[in-house]
């Protein structure tokens, strides 16, 4: 074999492409609804997919792969092994995967994934089942989904015997920041300890850096990417568009 097909074939690279052709192949069988391109590298299917020792086991076991030692026991040096043709991939798959599933107890933790997305599991491209996902979460996971001065100050009345909860500004900026504030209130208790930590630290203007060290990051980017997926989070549960997307954080 020529040594630049070699170096090519022992090179990092080519593992990256055969992790991702595999993953690109059992998709369909562990998700047939979606494109696999919506989804983050934080989604545990995701992640799974990306596994080729799962799919390669289950393949050589079911024997529609030869296991590498009996192929080159076996193999004629001069015979021309070809490619498997893509159809004839995708029947072995649809036999393999859910065998590997059962063999690896992966069905369940599959099913439930699908079920019980979280903000994480999808990619930042936009995408119908990422709009479901977030109509969704905030309709079960908030008590008013469209919160207002007025549901709140109702709220207050109900919770304080009746008691008046006493504005004393009424300009419309004041009532804006105010609605601001409750759906931000609202929006914390949604968060996770460690999400939620890393506001009061940038509140109280600690560096990426320092937030980092304190949470146990590796580095500074770790605590960037968690921020920028609050933020645009916080967009879609408040309706407001503060480009947390493109904007840049420091």
């Amino acid at each position: 074999m020529d040594r630049s097909v070699m170096d090519f074939v022992e090179s990092d690279y080519f593992r990256l492409l055969i992790v991702d052709v595999y993953a690109f192949m059992v998709w369909p069988f562990l998700n047939n609804k979606d494109y696999m391109e919506i989804y983050s590298g934080y989604d545990p299917i995701w992640k799974i997919a990306h596994i080729p020792e799962i799919w390669i086991n289950a393949l050589i076991e079911l024997e529609r792969i030869p296991m590498t030692q009996t192929w080159l026991q076996e193999a004629d040096p001069d015979e021309y092994m070809g490619f498997i043709p893509l159809k004839e991939m995708d029947l072995y798959l649809s036999v393999a995967v859910p065998y590997a599933l059962k063999r690896y107890n992966l069905r369940e933790m599959v099913d439930y994934v699908q079920k019980h997305h979280c903000f994480e599991d999808f990619d930042y491209r936009k995408s119908q089942k990422k709009t479901q996902f977030f109509n969704k979460w905030y309709h079960i996971r908030t008590k008013h989904p469209m919160a207002s001065l007025d549901d709140y100050m109702e709220d207050y009345r109900e919770s304080h015997d009746g008691q008046e909860w006493d504005v004393m500004d009424e300009s419309p900026r004041f009532e804006s920041d105010v609605e601001t504030k409750v759906l931000a209130d609202q929006f914390m208790t949604m968060l996770s300890e460690k999400d939620r930590r890393i506001l009061e630290l940038r509140l109280q203007e600690w560096t990426l850096e320092e937030i980092a060290e304190e949470l146990g990051y590796a580095n500074h980017t770790g605590v960037l990417k968690r921020i920028r997926k609050i933020g645009q989070a916080f967009e879609k549960f408040a309706d407001v568009d503060y480009d947390f997307e493109g904007r840049r954080i420091i």
